[in-house]
């Protein structure tokens, strides 16, 4: 259930890296529908991993790059063929981080990464920190948006599955295990589903959880808001390890409680 890379530098820090969907991949979805591409080949894909660069020029915590190699493609850390495997993969955190006894766990990861940071960071208890990119909120629509003629590959057969991926992380009980998680939520007013993540944040504060936006005015859309800012990225990332806002406060202004604007666009 749980795959990836381990990178141990002896801290009782550890950031749990959830992976986006590199381009080659979401390229192959197609041919991996049409069996074209083999699950052996997408395993592959599933080898090169994200934010390696700043692991390793920031080693004063330990990395977790962990994998979603699910529903033949990825899926988003939930689900599988039509089934949900989140309390399960949830499970498997618990086993890891407990093993390893990490005292603090950052969840962190862009798109379909910042999603599963995101499922992670409130659905268990163990994890003290989020940092979320431009997560996907509603992921069926996504996949519609995405590849709306093999979204069988995630839903399978399974009557109903759609409707409840597109709305999965407005279900009550995934917050059970909450617990103090610090989250912080980035993004661009010109992201995909930036309307999406403020109801979202809303629907947070509802509950009683506490957030903070980071937000990019620029006109910049989705990998481009990651990739064009990764000078703001690094720096709140090693924030976060830190427990301290001191390169956050340097290139970005808090205009409310909940939100704080990039100075540069």
């Amino acid at each position: 259930m749980l795959h990836g890379k381990h990178l141990i530098n002896g801290s009782k820090t550890l950031v749990i890296v959830f992976q986006n969907a590199a381009k080659p991949l979401n390229d192959a979805i197609p041919d991996i529908y049409s069996g074209k591409v083999t699950q052996e080949e997408v395993a592959e894909m599933h080898e090169r991993y994200t934010w390696m660069k700043f692991a390793e020029r920031v080693p004063k915590a330990d990395y977790f790059f962990v994998k979603d190699h699910f529903s033949s493609v990825y899926g988003w850390y939930f689900m599988d063929h039509g089934t949900f495997i989140h309390e399960a993969f949830n499970d498997a955190l618990t086993t890891f981080i407990k093993q390893h006894g990490y005292k603090r766990v950052i969840a962190f990861g862009s798109s379909k990464g910042g999603t599963g940071a995101l499922l992670y960071g409130v659905m268990n208890p163990l994890i003290t920190d989020v940092l979320s990119l431009i997560p996907q909120i509603h992921v069926g629509r996504f996949i519609n948006r995405l590849c709306p003629d093999e979204k069988a590959l995630f839903y399978g057969d399974t009557p109903g599955f759609e409707k409840q991926v597109d709305e999965f992380l407005f279900a009550d009980k995934l917050y059970a295990g909450y617990k103090n998680t610090k989250l912080y939520l980035y993004s661009g007013i010109f992201d995909i589903q930036f309307e999406a993540l403020l109801r979202y944040q809303t629907f947070l504060t509802k509950k009683g959880i506490a957030s903070e936006l980071l937000l990019n005015r620029s006109d910049e859309r989705h990998t481009r808001l990651v990739n064009q800012y990764t000078t703001f990225i690094y720096g709140a990332l090693e924030d976060v390890i830190d427990q301290s806002e001191n390169r956050m406060d340097q290139q970005a202004i808090k205009i409310a409680p909940s939100v704080r604007v990039l100075k540069e666009q």
